[in-house]
Parts: C-alpha cells; sequence; structure tokens
C-alpha cells in the first residue's frame, strides 16, 4: 500500500477513534445505583465488585506502607473493608447485593458502594 493509500485508511480510522473518545469524555461519572445494577450481567456485576476490591486493597495497602513509615495509628475505611472483603468470595457479595435489592424494591436509588459498606460489610450503621 502506497502513502497516499495508507493516509485515506489512517485518517477515517483517526477521526473514528478520537471521536469515540470525546463521546466517553462527555459522558458524567455517577454512582451505580439498584436501577443500573438490575440491568447488567452476572459478569458485569463481577467486574465491578472486583474492581471495587482491587481498589479497596490498594488503598488500604498505600494507607498501611504509609502508617508504618510515619508510626502513625488511625482509622481507615479502607483498611476495614479490605479485610470484610477478603473474607468473601465475589460470588458472595454480588448474591448480598442482589438479595439487597431484591428485599428493598424501594430502594433501587442507594448506590451499590453504599449496600457494599452498609449491608455486606456491616461497616456503616443502616
Amino acid at each position: 500500500m502506497n502513502f497516499r493509500g495508507k493516509k485515506a485508511f489512517l485518517v477515517p480510522l483517526l477521526v473514528l477513534v478520537l471521536s469515540a473518545g470525546a463521546w466517553g469524555a462527555v459522558e458524567k461519572a455517577e454512582m451505580i445505583n439498584g436501577v443500573q445494577w438490575a440491568q447488567w450481567s452476572n459478569q458485569d456485576k463481577l467486574v465491578y465488585i472486583r474492581g471495587i476490591s482491587n481498589y479497596v486493597d490498594f488503598d488500604s495497602s498505600a494507607q498501611i506502607q504509609t502508617m508504618k513509615s510515619k508510626g502513625k495509628h488511625w482509622f481507615s475505611i479502607s483498611i476495614g473493608l479490605a479485610k470484610i472483603l477478603k473474607t468473601k468470595t465475589l460470588g458472595q457479595v454480588v448474591t448480598d447485593v442482589d438479595n439487597y435489592y431484591r428485599n428493598n424494591p424501594g430502594n433501587r436509588d442507594v448506590s451499590v458502594i453504599e449496600i457494599i459498606f452498609k449491608h455486606c460489610a456491616k461497616m456503616c450503621p443502616s
């Protein structure tokens, strides 16, 4: 393929990639609640819980390192949640969230992360 042919192929591809990236940039970030949760497949739910677990594990490890290096102790919700989540499988957390929304259909506007803190991990008072 000559340069002109490559250019004719690459320019539309670049426009497509950039427009897809721009589309994602205009979507606002939002807390996932029971409405979105109910529309997701089990695989989507597992991926979401894995993402939360990975973040909490990373954050708690970083805080533990900081506490050790500075010789300080303080309460960290991430450390507490990481300890609790390590005692459950991803599937158990998904089931806990599913059960909460099934048993509380009027609370579909409550975020999944709030359900995890209050009802799966029982870290925060209800």
